[in-house]
């Protein structure tokens, strides 16, 4: 049997089966085992293989979903772990850099944020340089606003 290895990510709205906004009842019965829990600030997040799911402890919805290195997964059908920054969005103008929160997000793709491989420099967004996604997360838009 073929290993399914192109999970959709949906910017601001799902990875796979994961949407973002449903309940912490529904993500459970669909979370394979194994997975661990850790209480944070303001929300529960569930640890799976690849994966973080953010429950918000006021909601008690999902509202972020984080998704590391062996994570198989593509953005736009294409864009994956491991894939260069400057393959989501040629356009280095449209590239926000969050230096506090290591991460990087585009203008033309509101409600995903994307991070560095662990050994990658974070620099302002350069055509001359390599930017090796490391890590992805999604969530609505006016979350990564707000930060």
């Amino acid at each position: 049997m073929k290993e399914k290895s192109n999970i959709e990510v949906v910017k601001g709205e799902r990875v796979g089966v994961f949407s973002l906004g449903m309940s912490k009842e529904d993500l459970l019965q669909v979370l394979k085992q194994p997975y661990t829990s850790e209480e944070r600030y303001n929300c529960t997040v569930y640890e799976a293989k690849y994966m973080f799911f953010f429950i918000n402890h006021l909601t008690n919805k999902l509202d972020q979903i984080c998704m590391f290195k062996g994570f198989k997964g593509k953005f736009l059908n294409q864009y994956g772990i491991g894939d260069n920054l400057l393959d989501v969005d040629p356009n280095p103008k449209n590239w926000s850099v969050d230096w506090e929160a290591s991460c990087y997000s585009s203008a033309s793709h509101k409600g995903i944020i994307f991070g560095l491989e662990e050994n990658a420099t974070m620099n302002e967004v350069d055509t001359g340089k390599e930017f090796p996604i490391g890590w992805i997360c999604i969530a609505h838009p006016s979350k990564y606003e707000e930060n």
